[in-house]
């Protein structure tokens, strides 16, 4: 068993698992670490996965770059991936997952996760196909709810941003028609106080002010077009109020976006508001998780496994990911 406990560390380090390595998660990952926002970070870095997953990106990406082998995070060098090595890798072909990679894919994320908690630090992930790890963990619906379980979380905030735009959101990986029954008043507050205290502890948001959206269209006209809003989304707020949150709402999903007063928006279900934020900024947009007992902050994209053996794909998202979880490591 590896001992990993940071003895002395300055800064605490960034865990990293990369996901499927037929997808794009070696690739943006070396593509990250090549550019020069991150090269004096190195260090800070380390990549919890096998040699050969990013030995194939580091060649065809034309590359000068060292892998370094540690098994305690005061080894990393400023100069190399430092790297904590998972057996188990199978031979994969860019482009096409398989599933005897699922149980490798599952220990990378498992133990940069332990890693994460131990070393009270954080965790970037890069993307997963999630079908294939469906074949070894059953239900299996993502990285939000696999870490929500595995460390027994309360209550866990998928949180999308590009920096500019804040959204939290209510519900995650659940069908649409269930929306309406999963929505309540402790869930709602819940998913929000957990919005506000991440935007005041990553992005230093004083008193942040947040847009609840409501759940039918023109958020209910009043109840004319479905009660939701009326009986559980209006009340939830007026509580949140009483408590001293700056809570507005219920607003239309319509229009919310149109205005700049607010610095974050929590929306109801997944694909209410989503598509705003990838519309604006696809390539820079990440994905947090909040609750959990560390920080998990992820890229917003898939395996991309149609472009996955061109190496054309775009890094921003990876780059985005370390940074905020370098930063937020030294605050």
């Amino acid at each position: 068993m590896l001992s990993l406990r940071s003895r002395s560390l300055i800064n605490k380090p960034t865990f990293v698992s990369l996901g499927d390595p037929s997808g794009i998660g070696p690739e943006v990952f070396i593509k990250a670490i090549k550019d020069q926002r991150l090269r004096q970070h190195l260090s800070k870095i380390i990549l919890v996965s096998s040699p050969k997953v990013i030995e194939g990106a580091i060649s065809a990406l034309d590359v000068k770059q060292k892998i370094n082998p540690i098994s305690d995070v005061n080894e990393a060098q400023p100069d190399s991936v430092n790297l904590i090595n998972i057996d188990g890798c199978q031979d994969f072909v860019l482009g096409k997952p398989t599933f005897n990679n699922s149980s490798f894919i599952i220990e990378c994320l498992s133990t940069a996760a332990d890693l994460a908690l131990k070393n009270s630090s954080s965790l970037v992930t890069g993307p997963l196909n999630k079908s294939i790890i469906q074949k070894h963990i059953q239900n299996f619906t993502g990285h939000t709810e696999f870490l929500k379980k595995k460390f027994n979380a309360n209550e866990v905030l998928m949180y999308m941003t590009n920096g500019d735009l804040h959204l939290g959101i209510t519900t995650t990986h659940v069908p649409l028609r269930v929306v309406p029954n999963v929505i309540s008043r402790d869930l709602i507050k819940n998913k929000y106080k957990l919005l506000h205290h991440g935007l005041i502890d990553i992005f230093k948001l004083a008193n942040p002010k947040i847009a609840v959206l409501g759940i039918n269209p023109h958020a209910g006209e009043f109840g004319t077009i479905g009660d939701e809003e009326q009986n559980v989304i209006m009340p939830t707020i007026d509580e949140l109020q009483h408590e001293g949150y700056d809570a507005n709402g219920p607003i239309s999903a319509d229009t919310v976006f149109t205005q700049t007063k607010y610095d974050a928006v929590l929306s109801m279900y997944h694909d209410q508001a989503l598509p705003v934020l990838k519309a604006i900024d696809f390539y820079k947009t990440v994905n947090i998780t909040l609750g959990l007992p560390f920080l998990r902050v992820s890229v917003d994209h898939g395996t991309a496994e149609d472009i996955a053996k061109d190496y054309s794909a775009n890094y921003d998202s990876m780059m985005e990911a370390l940074l905020i979880s370098i930063a937020r490591n030294e605050a």
